[in-house]
């Protein structure tokens, strides 16, 4: 074959143009990933049984707003990660009375949680405003969890997203 390529060379072109298309896609798709999905794992039962401690949790991380109800992951004060319940949004009033969670002067909607929500001795001090892109979050295992009862509202930059599973 004079000048002329033969099949073996056509094919092992075309074989190395897919890959490359392949391994392009490949890559693409890590680089969104890693950007609208974040994976950590909670160190607590403060969301058991959903998301318990040790459970990785895949969350989305993509700009989104919170509503009171929403489950959110966030880092921790300490530097941890932990799932838990936004109770108040900005605007909001809290306080904490008699065993129950109050959200401007109603109690907590949702069945989330069967034990007591008591304020913590070192909590903050209630009633409780929020500020503008604060958030008061609880865990559903209110009796283990370490939540805005113990360190204060957190801001949206400490919320990373919603879990997905």
């Amino acid at each position: 074959m004079a000048g002329g390529q033969s099949g073996y060379d056509r094919e092992h072109r075309g074989a190395l143009r897919r890959f490359r298309i392949i391994l392009g896609l490949v890559l693409l798709l890590l680089i969104v990933c890693g950007l609208a999905l974040g994976f950590a794992v909670p160190r607590d039962d403060g969301m058991r049984p959903d998301f318990p401690a040790g459970k990785p949790v895949v969350y989305l991380r993509l700009g989104q707003s919170f509503r009171r109800g929403d489950v959110v992951c966030l880092r921790l004060p300490d530097g941890g990660f932990a799932v838990r319940r936004v109770a108040a949004v900005p605007g909001d009033s809290v306080e904490l009375r008699d065993g129950l969670a109050f959200i401007n002067g109603l109690t907590e909607r949702g069945n989330y949680s069967f034990t007591r929500t008591d304020p913590r001795p070192d909590g903050p001090v209630y009633p409780l405003i929020l500020r503008q892109g604060e958030y008061f979050v609880l865990g559903d295992a209110r009796e283990t969890s370490v939540d805005s009862r113990d360190f204060g509202a957190v801001t949206r930059a400490d919320i990373l997203g919603k879990p997905l599973f």
